[in-house]
């Protein structure tokens, strides 16, 4: 079980349950920034869902994090 509910779309990509009716985000240099920070945090931390919010923004910007948008991939 993925802390946040992250599941394959239908669509393409991964989504917050699944989802495959939001766009594929796109994530700018700070989302990737931001993005892997916080997915190392994670790690560190022994946070799994920190880490994985990390892994959705730094692939799929911030909307992907927040359910609005897919990430291109997992």
């Amino acid at each position: 079980e993925r802390p946040l509910d992250v599941k394959p779309s239908h669509a393409g990509g991964v989504a917050v349950g699944g989802r495959s009716d939001v766009p594929e985000g796109k994530a700018t240099a700070l989302d990737k920034l931001a993005g892997k920070t916080e997915k190392v945090i994670g790690k560190l931390t022994g946070n799994a869902e920190k880490h994985e919010r990390g892994e959705l923004r730094e692939a799929g910007g911030k909307a992907a994090v927040t359910g609005e948008a897919r990430a291109p991939h997992d």
